[in-house]
């Protein structure tokens, strides 16, 4: 039974420590496009970027 609790809280931790990760770089990039925002007045209607279509 102690091997088994042990597994269990191995996985628990690596879950963890995933999902911190995942919501600390949320944080992070929602934090620079508020920065941007500032910055550069409305971020979002600012369209910078070039596509390519490939259809036919």
């Amino acid at each position: 039974m102690d091997i088994k609790m042990k597994k269990i809280v191995k996985e628990g931790l690596w879950i963890f420590f995933l999902y911190s990760f995942i919501t600390l770089c949320l944080f992070l990039a929602t934090d620079r496009i508020e920065r941007l925002e500032k910055l550069e007045g409305d971020f979002r209607n600012t369209n910078n970027s070039v596509s390519i279509n490939f259809g036919k």
